[in-house]
């Protein structure tokens, strides 16, 4: 329904408004089809196709200052193959929205308006999924930045609304966030300080107030300290500081904290990757502490690249160091669990080393090692090699690549593979693991895959 309102009032919007007969409409989006192959090694076969569809329209209005978005797609990917009637069953409404950028008043502050589907992002504590309604952002009061939204309550859910505001100064940035949804309020509060060039010092901190428990509390008669217990204060706590001694050497350190059983309501999804970890992955861990003190020093000395990672959180210590040696990439990382009953144990060991060099003109492949030793497997040797062939015009591009697992003299697993992207914009590949391995989560079979995707 909510969706519906969302649509009707973008077509009104858009159809009184006299600049959009100057406008420039964009249409783009995506259409995916993928067809996959198993077989595994007793025979058995299992087909799963799949197929996606994306579209977006775009409209930007003679003022160009107000544009329009709608994305349609399939709700789910299909898995009857290629299946895409575009009938109401079939596609559904992604996100539309009007956005524009101006004062609200004359000689007032610039700020970004949107109506319609909302992207809530104040932080990792504070994101905010499946809204329509208003929002407001980059709005600069001073030093202050300015940012809110009000949810449109539906049948779904009743409304939710938030604000955020930062402060930059010299060496100093601050932002706190609330977020009122009718059964709590949350607040984020988050800061960094450069007290010296080289110092940096940072904390951020969030928690919620439960509006429904106290009440349900109050009403039921509990005792004074049943009430207590029941609006106990919940709340994640994390500190840290950062020194860099000296060109090569950086140590950073800190301490969290996190009430038991407990995570902030509108948490960030877990990143897959390190680097794009703005705080919030250590409270998707399910087997950790709710409190600890966690260092790293990182160095590089001639060449070769050390760190030491410690976190009381896991009881865990990894030591990594990497370096370049005339072209052999070398990997090495221990990691120790710290603290357990029996104090200090090696959890695994690894080594790897990667050389890309080429055979002939034209053929260039990249051969690797990895020796990995855990106390379950001991240590299992893995040999690889990949490579991209320009040798024959007509598979121009074709990469194929092989390797080798051995665990023991009755434990020797393999894989080879091959994949090309044709001209005429398919892409196939195919690959095939057999023998037998130490890690039985690997599996096993021969699996052939062809898909195409086209962008307009």
């Amino acid at each position: 329904m909510k969706k519906s309102i969302m649509v009707i009032a973008l077509v009104l919007v858009l159809a009184v408004s006299g600049s959009v007969f100057a406008a420039g409409i964009k249409f783009d989006g995506s259409l995916k089809s993928n067809l996959e192959w198993y077989r595994d090694l007793e025979g058995n076969i299992e087909t799963r196709p799949s197929s996606e569809l994306r579209l977006n329209f775009g409209l930007d209005t003679a003022n160009e200052k107000t544009r329009a978005v709608v994305e349609f797609g399939i709700g789910d990917k299909n898995s009857n193959g290629l299946d895409l009637e575009l009938d109401p069953s079939n596609l559904s409404l992604k996100k539309a929205y009007i956005e524009t950028d101006g004062p609200f008043w004359y000689g007032g502050p610039e700020a970004t308006t949107r109506f319609g589907s909302l992207d809530i992002d104040y932080g990792p504590f504070s994101v905010v999924k499946g809204q329509y309604g208003i929002s407001v952002s980059n709005m600069n009061v001073g030093p202050v930045t300015l940012k809110g939204f009000y949810g449109i309550p539906s049948e779904e859910q009743r409304s939710i609304k938030g604000l955020r505001a930062d402060m930059f100064m010299d060496n100093i940035a601050a932002g706190a966030v609330v977020v009122h949804d009718w059964d709590a309020v949350h607040l984020a509060v988050d800061g960094a300080i450069r007290p010296m060039h080289d110092l940096i010092l940072g904390a951020s901190v969030a928690t919620e107030f439960d509006l429904t428990e106290e009440a349900e509390a109050a009403d039921e008669g509990e005792g004074e300290g049943e009430a207590e217990e029941a609006g106990a204060l919940r709340y994640i706590l994390a500190v840290g500081a950062q020194y860099q001694v000296m060109d090569n050497l950086s140590v950073r350190g800190g301490y969290k904290v996190i009430s038991e059983d407990w995570q902030p309501e509108y948490l960030a999804d877990k990143a897959p990757r390190a680097a794009d970890d703005r705080g919030q992955n250590w409270i998707h861990e399910g087997e950790r502490r709710n409190s600890g003190f966690y260092v790293n020093i990182a160095t590089n000395q001639a060449g070769i690249q050390l760190t030491a990672d410690y976190d009381q959180i896991f009881d865990e210590a990894v030591l990594t160091a990497a370096t370049d040696v005339e072209g052999y990439k070398v990997n090495v990382e221990t990691v120790m669990a710290v603290g357990g009953e029996e104090g200090i144990k090696t959890e695994s060991a690894d080594l790897g080393i990667e050389k890309a060099f080429a055979v002939i003109d034209g053929l260039d492949v990249t051969a690797n090692y990895n020796g990995k030793w855990t106390p379950a497997s001991g240590l299992v040797h893995t040999v690889g090699a990949k490579t991209k062939l320009g040798l024959l015009p007509a598979i121009d591009g074709l990469e194929v690549n092989s390797e080798v697992t051995v665990s023991d003299t009755e434990t020797i697993g393999y894989a080879v593979g091959a994949s090309f992207n044709a001209p005429n914009g398919i892409g196939v590949s195919i690959k095939h693991v057999g023998g037998a391995f130490a890690d039985e989560s690997i599996q096993t079979g021969t699996t052939a895959k062809a898909g195409i995707s086209v962008k307009f």
